[in-house]
């Protein structure tokens, strides 16, 4: 049983790393559901049913009442509920799924600013693991998250968890009128779209380039740009890095720093701190994906 009034900080790093409630008939609502219905949708394609799909939990094994949970969201992925968090929710924002590559275990996907962070949440039988608390049961699990928890990985970002996101929300009947429908030709194969997916902020600490100080910024990573800011609470970048301009990323021992690792680019390398040798690790990891996932339509490993 959890201790009321304690926070749980959660020591699992990042990468594994409200109710929201909108307006009757307002477009929030709309892109909720046809994000929701996306995955259905694409496996309604390829010829397979709901019933079809292989889920995490066999429902003999999956915790009892789970459907009580008003923010859990079955087994949608890691890409809808970044997508979900990201266009209609706000820093806070938190949901519950089923894991996508650990079976009969959940992940926790937040709302950090600007980016998504996904936590483990464990059922091993008998309890549910969150953090460093232990719940016995659905009740126990909601009565905690409505205490407003408070979570942070290895980045040292803490997130007030303070606005569920909700499984079920209204949309309106109603559909745009097609006046227009002709060839628009061929298609520059070059124009792809960059899907967002497998987000990552945090504090790095960037050497200079031509004062060759240390100083602390602010990054952010989304879509296919790394960004970073004087501060957390800055809204206009120093600078922006577009990935597709990377051609390496590894750790580094040249500046005799723990937990540095650098970045190529064609005109410049730089060098970044992180605050552990695990979140470095997260750095890396993600960033590489990126560059192997240029327009992020695949699943990154949580």
């Amino acid at each position: 049983m959890a201790q009321p009034g304690i926070p749980y900080i959660s020591s699992s790093a990042p990468d594994r790393s409200s109710l929201i409630v909108s307006p009757p008939g307002g477009p929030r609502n709309h892109i909720h559901n046809a994000l929701q219905t996306r995955l259905s949708d694409d496996v309604t394609r390829s010829g397979m049913t709901q019933s079809m799909m292989p889920l995490n939990f066999e429902e003999a094994n999956r915790p009892p009442q789970m459907e009580q949970i008003p923010w859990y969201h079955y087994n949608i992925s890691r890409h809808i509920a970044e997508s979900l968090l990201i266009s209609t929710g706000e820093d806070g924002s938190y949901l519950l799924r089923d894991s996508t590559t650990k079976v009969g275990e959940f992940s926790l996907s937040v709302r950090s600013k600007d980016a998504v962070k996904h936590f483990p949440v464990r059922w091993d039988g008998q309890y549910f693991i969150f953090g460093f608390g232990k719940f016995a049961n659905v009740h126990e699990l909601i009565s905690h998250f409505q205490s407003k928890p408070v979570i942070g990985g290895d980045s040292g970002i803490l997130t007030l968890l303070k606005h569920p996101y909700p499984r079920e929300v209204e949309e309106p009947d109603v559909y745009d009128s097609i006046r227009v429908h002709t060839e628009g030709g061929s298609k520059d194969e070059n124009e792809k779209p960059t899907f967002a997916i497998a987000s990552k902020d945090g504090y790095l600490t960037k050497l200079g380039q031509h004062r060759k100080t240390w100083k602390t910024r602010w990054f952010v990573l989304y879509k296919n740009e790394l960004s970073y800011f004087k501060s957390r609470e800055d809204k206009t970048p120093i600078r922006t890095i577009n990935l597709k301009d990377v051609s390496a990323i590894t750790a580094d021992n040249s500046q005799s720093k723990e937990n540095c690792f650098r970045l190529v680019t064609s005109t410049r390398t730089f060098f970044l701190i992180a605050c552990s040798g695990q979140e470095a690790e997260d750095w890396i990891k993600i960033l590489r994906w990126k560059l192997e996932h240029p327009f992020g339509t695949e699943s990154i490993q949580e």
